[in-house]
């Protein structure tokens, strides 16, 4: 490949991804990165300006994918009723389990989102604000229109966070979770009945939210 060529940038924040999630940012070299795109080690200064900043693309690249799980599609309006909230969310984590568990790629992904968010710094600040706060936020309004909460109440920002992060689990967890269940792999079945688990408890909980907000 070029260094030029666009299909080299995207194939060296491919392989960026890949390695700075399996094995973090220090351990991983330039040339280790080159040599996973099959490019040249100067191609990484000419589309990035540096290992810092392939880093940082490698960081928004992430989360605009998945931001674009949680944006509201345009073809869609805006839920106004509590019924509406419910499925709207119910859409979302369903776009999330196949982001994040059926996609090409998708391991990758959650490795590096993992890795960044537990280390606080100029990542997490860059990122945060621009796509993962919006996205969260996303998830709260839905959320309080189901049940009749505050958008910014505790309960609700966290129960958000509990929910999505079932998904994240079963990602990360997946050797452990198919050795338990006596699966081979993450196949088109075994996916399903993830979903159906995981909005079988988003149903339970918005269910025992409102009730707890009408006592």
């Amino acid at each position: 490949m070029a260094a030029g060529k666009p299909d080299t940038r995207q194939a060296l924040l491919k392989a960026a991804v890949k390695l700075f999630g399996e094995a973090g940012f220090d351990a991983t070299s330039t040339r280790e990165i080159a040599r996973e795109a099959n490019a040249n080690i100067s191609a990484i200064s000419y589309h990035f300006g540096g290992k810092d900043k392939l880093r940082l693309a490698c960081a928004e690249y992430v989360a605009e994918r998945l931001a674009r799980v949680a944006a509201r599609p345009q073809d869609q309006p805006q839920p106004r009723t509590p019924q509406q909230a419910a499925i709207a969310l119910e859409k979302l984590v369903s776009n999330l389990v196949e982001a994040l568990l059926s996609q090409p790629g998708a391991p990758e992904l959650a490795q590096f989102v993992l890795r960044e968010i537990a280390r606080p710094g100029e990542v997490l600040d860059l990122v945060f604000p621009r796509f993962l706060a919006p996205a969260h936020q996303r998830a709260c309004d839905l959320w309080a229109l189901a049940t009749g909460e505050g958008p910014e109440s505790p309960a609700v920002r966290l129960a958000v966070f509990s929910i999505l992060g079932q998904v994240v689990y079963f990602r990360l967890g997946q050797a452990l979770v198919c050795k338990r269940m006596g699966w081979n792999e993450f196949g088109p079945e075994q996916i399903r009945a993830i979903e159906d688990s995981i909005l079988g408890n988003l149903r339970v909980a918005l269910a025992t939210t409102s009730k707890g907000s009408e006592q």
